[in-house]
């Protein structure tokens, strides 16, 4: 399994026009996953972190391209995109980031990036409410989109009741575990 390390996941963004917002906002989404996989790892769930953290850096290199083609579905580019450069493994995981095809449990690395980036808007994290709010604004403008987003918050409300099920800390600590770790 070939995974690209963080230089070359901030030349494959750069390479495909990823704008610095959605880098920033990726690199959030690392943070939280990172503190979320770690503590999965000191609880014996068998993770990968390199795998996880390309996922996590990668997951929107579809996002500019379709704004540019003007077409949909930014993570099936994002795997097409990275099946094309040689990296399966991650394509395999970035498709996930928006619809979820594999089962919980056991938790998986696309598992962690589909809540991490549930987690975050733009470079902040916030919670799922407040997430979920961002979206249906932005995303929400049918009531088949409306629908699909009430069920996406109902599948993460579901993964995050599992993932902190197994953790000794809750989804509202996060905040304070980042600025914890970046003090490190």
């Amino acid at each position: 399994m070939i995974i690209p390390n963080e230089d070359a996941c901030f030349r494959l963004l750069e390479k495909y026009g990823t704008p610095h917002h959605i880098v920033l906002h990726s690199e959030k989404v690392w943070q939280v996953a990172r503190i979320l996989a770690e503590a999965l790892l000191r609880r014996n769930h068998a993770l990968e972190l390199d795998l996880l953290k390309a996922s996590c850096l990668l997951h929107d290199i579809g996002k500019y391209p379709c704004i540019v083609d003007g077409s949909k579905f930014h993570d099936i580019r994002g795997e097409e995109i990275l099946i094309s450069e040689g990296y399966p493994a991650v394509a395999r995981i970035v498709v996930q980031h928006v619809i979820l095809r594999t089962e919980i449990p056991p938790i998986a690395e696309e598992h962690v990036l589909f809540y991490a980036d549930k987690r975050v808007v733009h470079d902040e994290v916030v919670t799922l409410e407040n997430r979920f709010q961002y979206l249906q604004d932005t995303y929400g403008k049918t009531a088949k989109a409306v629908e699909r987003l009430m069920i996406m918050k109902q599948n993460t409300v579901q993964l995050e009741s599992e993932i902190f099920n197994l953790l000794d800390f809750a989804p509202q600590d996060i905040p304070q575990l980042l600025e914890e770790y970046s003090r490190k």
